[in-house]
């Protein structure tokens, strides 16, 4: 089986793969630093009716979080045209509102960076199987469960707007993205802080999102 690594680092690009390929069977088809690349490539490799499975191994945040480029939204874009593509989210991110959002793009594994390369090459072998099922590393499991039945009680407008958040969107990208005002952002956060269970924006995303960046929501 085949992959593609999209990474904007450099360094971690270049070495990934080449642990990947010293270490298992995968061969790597390309490897690329910004969404365009991606794109670019897999035009070309889909052009085919027939063209074989790939495994997408994508960063989350390619270009920002605060951009509407990034590793999300290349995963949606993926699934949308290429759905017997696989993708796996590979992020410096561990929490479980971002593994959720993961799962709403189409990925059908999460790993993060800290985890041995090891955990990367079951989640690779997870998505050769194709059994509709989600792999995540194991310490992330917990919190996502937690997380998880506490999302259920979300609106659909509720989940939107979390999902926007925990991508580090700010109140005023918020309100425009989901065409509402800046206090109906806020009235909706209200809403959404009561229903996880937690006190504060700042405690929203200690608890479920990441503790890496800051957010002006």
């Amino acid at each position: 089986m085949n992959f593609i690594l999209i990474e904007d680092h450099n360094l971690v690009r270049q070495g990934v793969s080449k642990i990947i390929e010293e270490k298992s069977d995968f061969r790597c088809s390309g490897t690329f630093a910004s969404i365009d690349e991606a794109k670019n490539f897999l035009a070309d490799y889909c052009k085919s009716p027939d063209y074989q499975s790939l495994i997408c191994i994508v960063d989350i945040n390619l270009g920002g979080m605060s951009d509407d480029a990034d590793g999300l939204s290349l995963i949606r874009f993926i699934k949308e045209n290429y759905p017997r593509l696989n993708c796996i989210c590979y992020s410096m991110f561990k929490g479980a509102g971002i593994v959720e959002q993961a799962v709403a793009a189409g990925a059908v594994a999460y790993v993060s960076k800290n985890a041995d390369l090891e955990v990367l090459l079951q989640a690779m072998e997870k998505a050769c199987k194709g059994d509709g099922s989600f792999f995540m590393e194991e310490s992330l499991t917990s919190d996502y469960v937690i997380y998880t039945n506490l999302y259920r009680s979300l609106t659909k407008r509720e989940r939107e707007l979390t999902g926007l958040f925990f991508q580090h969107k700010s109140e005023e990208e918020i309100a425009q993205a989901m065409g509402i005002t800046v206090r109906a952002v806020d009235n909706y956060m209200t809403r959404i802080l009561s229903k996880l269970g937690v006190a504060s924006k700042k405690e929203l995303m200690a608890k479920f999102g990441d503790m890496g960046r800051s957010t002006g929501v």
